[in-house]
C-alpha cells in the first residue's frame, strides 16, 4: 500500500487491488520488444494469474507462451500462470482490397485521390486485440495471416473490412497514442479523435475498451485526459496498460541500444535528434518506463505523475478491469493436437503403393519381409499415420522428378539422401522409396520410429540444394 498526501493535505492511498498486463511486446515484436518470453513468464509468477503477450501483428510468441506458462506450473503448481493470447494489430483502412502482389497493390494506390493516398501511406495505426474465446483466437489467427498475406505495406495491415467479419471471441482497446484515435487527436484534436473512436465503438458494440497508460511520453497525459473525458460520456470501460517492451528497468539502456539499429542511428545521433524533437511521436526513445512493472510500481507512478489527472477510483477501476478481461479470456484452450494432412483414399492407395514398392524393390511378401510389412503396417494404421507416409512419399517422389529437370544432368536418386534417423528403420519406407536402406538387410528396428509406447518420431529427409 502506498500513502502520500495531495497538496491541499488531503491523504491519498493507493491500494492493491489486481493488475494484470494486457499490453506486452516480446522479443519476436522485431526490433522493438526485448523481453523473451520466458523471461516475462519467469518475473510475473510472483506478481499476477496471467500471461498475455500482444506482439505487433503478429501471434508467432504463442506457441513458446503457452510452454512457459505449462514450465511456470509444473515448478511452482498448477495454475501459477495462464496465457491470454492477443496482438497489437496494424490497421488501415484504406487498404480495402487484398493485395497479395505488389502489383496488385499499386494499381488499389492508382485509383486513391491525394488524401487518400496519405492516409493510405500511413504504415498502420495499432489496435489491441485480446481473445475472449476459442472463436476469438481463430480470428485473430486470420487476421494477423491476412496482414502478411494481403495487406502488407512496410507492416502487416488489416482493413475494416476483415475486422467486422472477424471480431468474434474478441475484445479490442483504443490502444497507444499511435492508435487511429491517437493519430487523430495528436494532428486534428479532441474532435476528429472523438469522430475516430465513435467509429470504433460502433464497429465493436460491446466489444470496445478505452486504455490509458502511465508512461513518460510527454504526449500520454494529454491523450490519458482525453481518454478520461470519452469514458465519462461514453460509459465505456476502461484498463490501464504499460506497454511493457522489456521486463526489468535496468533493460532500458539495451532497448534504446536495439532502437538504434531500428533506427539506423547512433546513440549520439539519436540523442540529437531527441534533442531537436525529429522522434516526437517515437515514444520507445523518450520512455523509460516500459519495463513489466508490479502493481506496486504502477501505483507509484501514477502517484508521483499521473494522480492529477486520474482519479484514484478511476486508476483502482483500470487495473480491476484488466484482471476481469484476463478471466474473460483464460477458457481459451488451444487444439495442440498432431495434425496431418488426409489423403482420399489413404488405406487404397498405401496398400497400392505398397505392392508398386515390393516390384521396384524386388522383393516379395513373405518370410522376414511378409511380416515386416504387416507389423509396420498394422501400426501405422492405427496410430494415424497413413497420410503422413504417403506425404513423405509424395514429396520424395516429386524431388526426384523435378531434380533432373534443374541440374540439366542425372536420373533424380541425387534428389534425396538415403535415409537419417529412425525412419530409416521402416521397411515401408524403404518400399515407398523414401529411404534407401533395406532395414532387413542391416537389421535396423521400426519400433525406433514408430511402437505402442512412441508417439512417432518426424521423418527426417536430406534433399539436394
Amino acid at each position: 500500500m502506498t500513502e502520500a498526501v495531495r497538496q491541499n493535505n488531503d491523504p491519498i492511498i493507493s491500494k492493491t487491488v489486481g493488475f494484470e498486463h494486457l499490453h506486452l511486446h516480446s522479443d519476436y515484436s522485431l526490433l522493438d520488444g526485448m523481453g523473451s518470453v520466458d523471461e516475462y513468464a519467469d518475473h510475473w509468477h510472483n506478481h499476477g494469474q496471467y500471461l498475455c503477450v500482444s506482439d505487433h501483428g503478429m501471434l508467432a510468441a504463442v506457441p513458446r507462451q503457452i510452454k512457459a506458462c505449462e514450465s511456470i506450473n509444473e515448478k511452482y503448481g498448477r495454475n501459477k500462470l495462464t496465457p491470454i493470447f492477443a496482438s497489437e494489430l496494424y490497421v488501415n483502412r484504406m487498404h480495402r482490397e487484398p493485395t497479395p502482389t505488389e502489383e496488385e497493390r499499386e494499381k488499389l494506390v492508382s485509383t486513391f485521390n491525394e488524401n487518400e493516398l496519405a492516409e493510405f501511406k500511413v504504415k498502420g495505426s495499432h489496435l489491441l486485440a485480446i481473445a475472449v474465446s476459442r472463436q476469438g483466437y481463430q480470428n485473430l489467427v486470420r487476421l494477423t495471416s491476412w496482414g502478411f498475406l494481403n495487406g502488407f505495406y512496410h507492416k502487416p495491415r488489416i482493413n475494416y473490412e476483415m475486422l467486422q467479419s472477424h471480431k468474434e471471441g474478441l475484445v479490442f482497446t483504443s490502444c497507444c497514442y499511435a492508435s487511429e484515435i491517437g493519430r487523430a487527436f495528436d494532428k486534428n484534436g479532441e474532435e476528429a479523435a472523438e469522430e475516430v473512436l465513435v467509429r470504433y465503438m460502433d464497429m465493436f458494440k460491446g466489444q470496445f475498451f478505452l486504455e490509458i497508460m502511465l508512461l513518460d511520453f510527454k504526449k500520454q497525459k494529454p491523450y490519458d485526459v482525453f481518454i478520461l473525458k470519452m469514458k465519462e460520456k461514453y460509459k465505456l470501460p476502461i484498463i490501464v496498460t504499460n506497454d511493457c517492451h522489456y521486463c526489468k528497468k535496468e533493460d532500458s539502456h539495451y532497448q534504446t541500444l536495439m532502437l538504434m539499429v531500428q533506427t539506423k542511428r547512433t546513440l549520439p545521433e539519436i540523442q540529437k535528434a531527441m534533442q531537436e524533437n525529429e522522434f516526437a511521436d517515437f515514444f520507445e526513445l523518450q520512455d523509460r518506463n516500459l519495463w513489466m512493472k508490479t502493481e506496486e510500481e504502477l501505483n507509484e507512478m501514477w502517484l508521483t505523475k499521473y494522480s492529477d489527472v486520474i482519479p484514484l477510483e478511476i486508476f483502482e477501476e483500470a487495473k480491476i478491469t484488466t484482471t476481469k478481461v484476463c478471466e474473460m479470456a483464460r477458457g481459451v484452450e488451444l487444439d495442440r493436437s498432431i495434425k496431418f494432412p488426409k489423403i482420399e483414399n489413404e488405406l487404397e492407395v498405401f496398400n497400392r503403393a505398397i505392392h508398386e514398392g515390393c516390384k521396384n524393390r524386388g522383393i516379395t511378401l513373405k518370410g522376414q519381409y511378409g511380416k515386416r510389412v504387416i507389423e509396420e503396417a498394422d501400426i501405422i494404421i492405427r496410430k494415424g499415420f497413413v497420410s503422413y507416409f504417403l506425404v513423405q512419399k509424395k514429396m520424395t517422389d516429386e524431388a526426384r522428378r523435378i531434380c533432373p529437370k534443374l541440374l540439366g544432368w542425372g536420373d533424380g536418386r541425387e534428389a534425396v539422401g538415403p535415409g537419417r534417423g529412425s525412419g530409416g528403420g521402416s521397411l515401408i519406407l524403404y518400399l515407398f522409396g523414401v529411404t534407401d536402406v533395406d532395414p532387413i538387410k542391416h537389421n535396423l528396428l521400426f519400433s525406433r520410429f514408430l511402437s505402442e509406447a512412441r508417439g512417432g518420431k518426424q521423418i527426417k529427409l536430406k534433399f539436394s540444394k
